[in-house]
């Protein structure tokens, strides 16, 4: 009960009956500005409005300010969570705020959407996302040859920190279909790892199962589900610690 807080919801509970609630209750609130999207307590007031609104329900005991963050899956229903959160959108959110908030993002790669904003939101070296490359590399030449090497590039300079760049182009190679073209590419760049060492009978289920991708008659979560116990097999922390095999 000491912990207790309440949230507006999309269904029943706008901003403005929480912070009536909450008045009544002496709680903090949590404000979730998809929820209000889809159930506007008034259009005209923008999220800042409500962010300030709402810290005046936070005093010193109950710890810095939380709200809940999510975007709008333009695919699915009214309220539904984005896969990712994409970085323009978030990086507009944020600019005006003047709390000194705690951000529950809310989305369906969580991880890889904190460190996105993470990095987006603070002064870094281009290191960091020479680290975020290594983990999309396969990702995105599996997607778009194109973008690879436009972010190979835009990496090229190390004195400037791209950030929302680099993010823009992971964001828009992921949305575009994988190719067999593209995908057995990016396969054969992973088998690089391992065709010096694979036995003679790794190389034809390799061989096989690519040729039969090729041919429609394999998926192509069959060559990657080899290749990733083929990395667990010969300890590739490279790529294990890469996205290749997590979507």
């Amino acid at each position: 009960k000491e912990r207790l807080v309440i949230e507006n919801d999309d269904k029943c509970f706008n901003i403005k009956d929480v912070l009536y609630i909450s008045k009544k209750l002496n709680i903090p609130v949590i404000y979730d500005n998809l929820h209000n999207q889809v159930l506007a307590a008034d259009k005209l007031k923008n999220d800042k409005y409500w962010i300030n609104e709402v810290n005046k329900t936070w005093t010193e005991g109950n710890g810095p300010q939380k709200i809940h963050y999510s975007q709008q899956d333009k695919n699915k229903r009214s309220g539904a969570h984005s896969t990712t959160i994409k970085i323009n959108e978030f990086m507009s959110f944020i600019h005006d705020l003047d709390s000194d908030l705690d951000i529950m993002l809310e989305v369906k790669d969580k991880n890889l959407s904190t460190v996105k904003c993470i990095n987006g939101t603070e002064k870094n070296s281009i290191t960091i996302l020479e680290n975020e490359w290594s983990k999309y590399k396969y990702n995105i030449l599996e997607h778009s040859p194109q973008n690879y090497n436009s972010i190979r590039q835009l990496l090229k300079d190390k004195t400037q920190y791209p950030v929302l760049e680099f993010y823009n182009l992971v964001e828009d190679s992921l949305e575009m279909e994988e190719t067999i073209g593209n995908s057995v590419n990016a396969c054969q760049h992973v088998w690089g790892y391992f065709k010096e060492q694979a036995s003679d009978t790794e190389k034809r289920r390799f061989e096989k199962i690519t040729i039969d991708y090729g041919e429609d008659k394999a998926k192509l979560q069959t060559i990657k589900n080899f290749l990733n116990k083929l990395a667990i097999k010969y300890n590739d922390e490279y790529l294990l610690d890469s996205y290749y095999f997590s979507f």
